[in-house]
Parts: structure tokens; C-alpha cells; sequence
């Protein structure tokens, strides 16, 4: 990844008062001015060193690197907003862009702060790419080849043990210290709801509200969960299709065509061309079972890219893969422009991967999504540094902290199970589902507005989320030429 963009703002010039109507004397992280993509305004960057290993405090100090997005008015409330990015591996401060238009009034009386996380972004990422020039096969393929992962281990200029969420809370409440804040409103989406409740346990009483968008527990055991939920999301879709007039009428017998091509593909893999976007150019991809299926699981994360499937499918199956390809591209390559694959190995291998019995791994190797999503992480954990995980990390969060807690119905990664689960132990917790949406739901329809009134209020209590049912799905796309 290319760290030079707002390398030049973070230099140190103290910025008296930061996150606070006058100077607090705990404000000691030292701001300058610096320019972010996506934003028009100037903010304030900044940097902070941590030690890489904080139970013994020795050996390795790491960079963070944070943005605080200031308060547009003078009379600002004391606690800013914290976003809380996902993956696990993306970097906080390469959401800007997508994530300030949702907090563009609470702005206004707040600071958003935007850390990116030990391991990602400008904090000491631990990349595992060589370059900008893998081959575009790679993109299409959930694989994590052990050859790559030994490599990527040999080039790391870091202890990949010490990467855990549990320190990365610590990181961010040293931070929070150095910021002047004596309060958070945590907002989190997928991963980053791990983060934020971990810090909830941690320092409840540092945080006034937390907001959690798609919840991803500790014990959900990735990526075992992706295989019920991966499948159950795709069943959804299937049963949607079939119940929709011209979609059932046009894609008929859907689940027997999906099966039919895996088995074929499975057997004989098709070689296609699509074009490269990174240069313009016509490359050949081999579209195997593993293609097939990240195809079919990835478009599942957002409803519109999901009303592509059945279309796909069926033209697929006619031999032309190109609309299933390019709806695969364009979730793995947006996703992969800002995730640290090594940081998200750090996480899984050492809080996930490890809690997985062979049971488990048996019952999901014979299930749909199975080997697609599980056997290489498998691999690649068996060689990954894991980190110590504290004996508590896996029991529920138990504590009064105002909570929002936001589900994507047809969600393939985080549905709302999870965060059923995580509302049971947090009393002034409020679940709400949006039931015609993916994964991630603060950016649509009146999730915004129930966000900011939750913020702005403390409570959950009197929130009502009877609008997001009110949010459609997508219709079905259909051929060029089918009306009725």
C-alpha cells in the first residue's frame, strides 16, 4: 500500500483543546493540518507510538496514525465519534470517503476521529501483496496459498502475534487519553463491532454510546460461520427469485442450475477473457469450483450486486461468465484496495480459526460453501503466529452501555443472529433489522437519521426502526427486452 498520501500532514504541532470546549491538560497528542481523499475540508492528522508487544513493553514501538474530522461549530459536545473499521485488516482513515456523509450532521457539534488500527492502513499495515502486479486471477479466488503466506511472513517487519483486537483496544484507549476525551460514541461496522465491543468490556466507562452495524462477535468463529450463514443467505435469494413473478418466470429451477455448473466446473474448469481494470487490458481467467463459489458469495454483502446472481447464473451457464466475473470484481477488488491480509490472519488464526473443533470442520466441509471458504484459512492458520487471547474474550459483553445494534436481514457474513445474541446481555441495547439488506445498513434509506437521533440523545430506548422495514430489496435484473 502507498503511505506517502497524508504522510505530510502528520507532523507534530500541538493543538490545544482538541475533542474538548477548552484545553484539557490530558490533550497531549500533538495535530496538524493534513488534506484526506474524498474530503473537501482540511482536517487534523497525528501520530503516536505505541510498543508492538504492550505485556512486556519492549523490543519493537509501532506508528499509529489517526484523523480527527473537527467540529464545524465552536460550541462542540465533549464526546467525538470513533469509527471502528471492518475486515478484519481495512484502515479506518481510508473510509472517510464513504463514511462521513453518514455523520455530516452530527459533525456539527462532534469530532470524528478515525484511527486506523494496529496492522492496517498507515499503522504499521502488515501487507502481504508484492506488488500491483498480481494476476488478476488472484482476485476471483478466496486462496491463501501457504507458499504466499510463509513469503509474506519472511517480509514482515513485525511480530504478527501482537496484532490482536484485544491490543488494538488498549492502542485505541492511549489514544483516546492523548486526544483529551473523556467519553466515546463508538461506531462500528462488521469486524469493528468486535473491536467495539471488546472496548465496551474493557472501558465501559469511557463510552457514552456504541453503535454496532452488522455484529460480529468473538464467538462467531470465522470463517466457520460464513458457511451457514454464506448458504442461508443464498437459499434467501434463491426463494426470493422463485416467489418474484418474473424473476421465477425467467430463471426457473435456479438451485438446480447452481448446482448442475458447480458440478461441472468441479470436473472441467472454463478459461474466459475479461478485461483487467487495473490496465485496460484482455487477460484469461480460469473459472474453476472456488471461482464459481466466491462468485456466488461475495455479490450476497450488497442486495443490489445480489439481484445480479440469478442473471448471472443463468448466463454462466449458457457459457458466458462475464456478468458473474464482473459482479465478483467489483466487491474483491474494492475490498482488497484497503485490507492488510496479514493483520486479518492475526485476527482470525489466533480469535477464530483456534476455537474451531474438527467436528465443526467435518460438518462444514460437507456443506455448500464448505472448502471455498474454510480450507485455506485452515492452512494458512497452521502457519500464522497467534497471539494471546484473554480467558473472558468469548463470554458475552455485560453492561449498561447504550447500544445500537443494526442487521442486514439477507446479510451473508453478520445476520442478524449475532446480533440477537449480543443484545440478550447489553439491557439498554436495541436490536433493529432491516430485512431486504445486506451486510451493512447505517449508509441506507432512514438508518442515518435513527443513528444520529440514537447519538444525540444517549438512548436507544425511544428509537424506532419500523422504517427499515420499509426498505425494499432490488428487483431482479432480467434480460435486455423482458418486460412482462
Amino acid at each position: 500500500m502507498k503511505h506517502s498520501l497524508i504522510a505530510a500532514g502528520l507532523l507534530a504541532t500541538l493543538l490545544a483543546g482538541c475533542g474538548s470546549e477548552k484545553p484539557d491538560p490530558q490533550a497531549t497528542l500533538s495535530l496538524s493540518r493534513c488534506r484526506l481523499p474524498g474530503l473537501e475540508a482540511a482536517v487534523q492528522c497525528g501520530t503516536h507510538e505505541v510498543w508492538e508487544n504492550r505485556e512486556t513493553k519492549t523490543g519493537r514501538r509501532i506508528t499509529l496514525h489517526v484523523a480527527v474530522v473537527p467540529a464545524r461549530l465552536r460550541a462542540k459536545e465533549p464526546d467525538p465519534i470513533v469509527v471502528l473499521a471492518g475486515g478484519p485488516g481495512q484502515g479506518a482513515i481510508g473510509l472517510v470517503p464513504q463514511v462521513m456523509p453518514l455523520f455530516t450532521r452530527l459533525n456539527d457539534t462532534r469530532d470524528i476521529v478515525f484511527l486506523d488500527q494496529r496492522g492496517t492502513g498507515y499503522s504499521h499495515p502488515l501487507d502481504c501483496e508484492s506488488g500491483d502486479d498480481a494476476p488478476l486471477q488472484a482476485l476471483f479466488e478466496d486462496t491463501i496459498p501457504e507458499k504466499e503466506v510463509r513469503e509474506c511472513l519472511r517480509r514482515l517487519d513485525a511480530d504478527p502475534a501482537q496484532y490482536t483486537t484485544v491490543n488494538a483496544i488498549a492502542d485505541l484507549d492511549e489514544v483516546r487519553q492523548r486526544l483529551g476525551y473523556e467519553k466515546l460514541n463508538l461506531w462500528g461496522g462488521s469486524y469493528g463491532t468486535r473491536v467495539g465491543l471488546e472496548y465496551m468490556r474493557r472501558f465501559p466507562k469511557h463510552v457514552r454510546t456504541a453503535t454496532l452495524d452488522g455484529v460480529a462477535p468473538a464467538g462467531m468463529k470465522l470463517p466457520l460461520s460464513f458457511v451457514t450463514d454464506g448458504h442461508a443467505a443464498l437459499e434467501r435469494l434463491i426463494d426470493a427469485c422463485e416467489a418474484e413473478k418474473h424473476c421465477g418466470r425467467i430463471y426457473p429451477n435456479l438451485r438446480e442450475t447452481i448446482a448442475t455448473l458447480r458440478a461441472q466446473l468441479a470436473r472441467r474448469p472454463s478459461r474466459v477473457m475479461i478485461q483487467d481494470p487495473r490496465t485496460g487490458e484482455r487477460e484469461s481467467i480460469v473459472v474453476n469450483e472456488n471461482v464459481f463459489l466466491s462468485g456466488l458469495f461475495r455479490p450476497l454483502y450488497v442486495a443490489e450486486l445480489a439481484s445480479l446472481v440469478p442473471y448471472g447464473v443463468v448466463a454462466a451457464a449458457g457459457g458466458d461468465f462475464n456478468p458473474l466475473l464482473a459482479q465478483n470484481l467489483e466487491v474483491a477488488d474494492d475490498v482488497l484496495e484497503n485490507l492488510s491480509l496479514g493483520m486479518h490472519l492475526s485476527v482470525i488464526c489466533a480469535e477464530d480459526v483456534a476455537k474451531i473443533s474438527k467436528e465443526e470442520l467435518d460438518a462444514a466441509s460437507r456443506s455448500f460453501f464448505g472448502g471455498a471458504l474454510i480450507d485455506d484459512f485452515i492452512r494458512a492458520c497452521k502457519v500464522w503466529p497467534k497471539g494471546k487471547i484473554p480467558d473472558d474474550y468469548y463470554e458475552p459483553v455485560k453492561n449498561d452501555v447504550p447500544a445500537l445494534i443494526l442487521s442486514g436481514g439477507i446479510d451473508p457474513a453478520t445476520p442478524p443472529r449475532h446480533g440477537a445474541q449480543v443484545a440478550k446481555t447489553l439491557p439498554n441495547a436495541k436490536h433493529l433489522v432491516a430485512p431486504q439488506l445486506g451486510h451493512g445498513v447505517s449508509l441506507h434509506g432512514c438508518a442515518p437519521r435513527l443513528i444520529e437521533t440514537f447519538i444525540r440523545k444517549g438512548s436507544a430506548a425511544e428509537i424506532d426502526g419500523a422504517c427499515l422495514q420499509r426498505i425494499p430489496r432490488p428487483l431482479f435484473v432480467l434480460p435486455l427486452g423482458i418486460t412482462k
